[in-house]
């Protein structure tokens, strides 16, 4: 069996915001380790953002002549992963998007909330909806609660 692992292609560190200025894919290309994936203009500077490794595009989170911010979710790939030795036993990985997933564990998503979450570290799976979808608002209610949480835990 094929093994996967889902990689987040992020924005790389800088100092200010860029433009996505090239698309070089869409989602379902299969893709070669250094391919170039888009382009940023940042200043007088073009940043070609490239493939980690082989694999497949899955998701595309920016559009052409989007601004995008150092940490903000570019796209998704789908990476072939070599099977390795874990504890005398093949270790088995699947894709996340090849999961048949129950109902109740399907998340919806808003494109901004996946980005900010992304960018600040927060596990979706524990963020409330208060609505159809994952909104910004209810990924910042998630983050007080945990941080009131930790607060009331360690005030003494």
């Amino acid at each position: 069996m094929t093994a996967f692992t889902t990689h987040l292609i992020c924005v790389p560190e800088l100092a200010d915001s860029a433009c996505v200025s090239a698309l070089h894919i869409a989602p379902g290309h299969h893709v070669q380790s250094n391919a170039p994936l888009l382009t940023l203009s940042y200043g007088s500077e073009e940043i070609e953002i490239c493939a980690p490794e082989a694999g497949l595009v899955s998701h595309l989170m920016v559009s052409l002549a989007e601004t995008v911010f150092c940490g903000d979710l570019l796209l998704q790939m789908e990476i072939e992963e070599t099977p390795e030795a874990v504890f005398g036993a093949e270790a088995t990985f699947v894709s996340a998007c090849q999961v048949d997933w129950p109902e109740t564990a399907v998340l919806s998503v808003s494109p901004q909330a996946a980005q900010f979450a992304a960018r600040l570290g927060v596990d979706l799976s524990a963020v409330v909806a208060e609505g159809k979808y994952i909104e910004i608002t209810d990924v910042e209610a998630h983050i007080r609660s945990v941080m009131l949480q930790w607060q009331a835990a360690n005030h003494h």
